[in-house]
């Protein structure tokens, strides 16, 4: 049974449940690094990083134990295309799915979900992609709708 609740209350779970933003994004890495699944990474002061695979290292020392290399490691997260970045540059992770989408079912994707308003502020899933994403306009903020919703 699916139980509706308020983007309100989803995130005071997840912030008892992670500790906050910061313990979720953590987690959220330590999965990928783990699964070899892609994500799309975006960043306060920089553009998007999409379809890349976090390291293995990340997930290789929380599984072994090693928790005393975690904090170095978080400083330089490593990324399958070559980008490096500490942490608190992350914005949001946003897994993808590991065979990527095909042309048609971006395509198919239904933009209307993208007027809803489920931001913190009340802001819409349109402004909040535009902003994390970095776009320059409406055409790439639906790229990335169309990614996101579809993931």
């Amino acid at each position: 049974m699916t139980q509706d609740i308020t983007p309100q209350e989803a995130m005071k779970r997840l912030d008892e449940h992670f500790g906050g933003r910061e313990g979720m994004l953590i987690h959220t890495l330590t999965m990928l690094s783990t699964s070899g699944q892609p994500t799309d990474v975006t960043f306060y002061r920089r553009k998007p990083i999409l379809d890349v695979r976090v390291s293995t290292k990340l997930g290789a020392a929380r599984l072994y134990g090693l928790e005393s290399h975690v904090p170095r490691l978080l400083k330089r997260i490593e990324f399958s295309n070559g980008t490096v970045a500490s942490l608190d540059e992350i914005w949001t992770v946003n897994p993808m799915p590991i065979g990527g989408f095909t042309a048609e079912e971006l395509a198919a994707v239904d933009l209307s979900e993208a007027e809803q308003r489920v931001g913190p502020q009340g802001e819409t899933m349109r402004k909040m992609i535009r902003k994390t994403y970095h776009c320059k306009g409406r055409k790439e903020t639906d790229i990335y709708l169309r990614r996101w919703i579809a993931s």
